[in-house]
């Protein structure tokens, strides 16, 4: 029992001396990344038309369908504001010991994951993302199955930047 010596200490610690988050200056992702969520909605919002205009062929009648286009109208300017906004809201920093990820306008969510927790970086990219010229960086720590955090709407060059920085962060034994 005695095997924790004279060495073992448990200070408590000052909560105001410690670095806020908040104050992080945050880099955006680009803005062609709008440009993909537009598209995304805008292929989601032509199926829903399409299933809506085989609904009034077969069963509808005027007064339902012109309800429900209203509503899927309003449903898709207020996805278009949306994704305006979730745009401005996205923001990602490195620290000297951590990565910190802020999205969300209505709901905030800021994700901080130390370095010492990071098991691999990796660069995806799909169809959209290759024919607008970005990438998502995806960070993964250990127990997870799935990426911690995902840095959507990144120029590659960036991406490939950040990955290998953070390859050597993870490296090192330092943090």
């Amino acid at each position: 029992m005695d095997s924790l010596g004279k060495d073992f200490s448990n200070d408590q610690i000052d909560l105001a001396s410690l670095p806020k988050y908040e104050s992080v200056v945050y880099s955006s992702v680009s803005s062609t990344y709008l440009i993909k969520m537009n598209i995304q909605t805008g292929i989601f919002m032509l199926v829903l038309f399409t299933i809506l205009g085989v609904l009034w062929f077969f069963q509808l009648n005027q007064w339902q369908t012109g309800i429900l286009l209203a509503v899927v109208i309003a449903a898709f300017i207020f996805r278009f504001w949306n994704n305006y906004k979730l745009l401005q809201s996205l923001g990602y920093a490195v620290r000297e010991k951590d990565i910190v990820y802020k999205r969300g306008f209505i709901f905030n969510k800021t994700t901080i994951v130390p370095f010492n927790r990071v098991q691999h970086v990796s660069i995806s990219r799909g169809v959209w993302d290759k024919i607008l010229g970005i990438s998502n960086l995806n960070i993964f720590t250990a127990g997870g199955s799935g990426s911690d955090i995902t840095i959507p709407g990144l120029d590659p060059k960036m991406a490939l930047q950040l990955k290998e920085a953070l390859a050597v962060k993870i490296s090192k034994d330092e943090f």
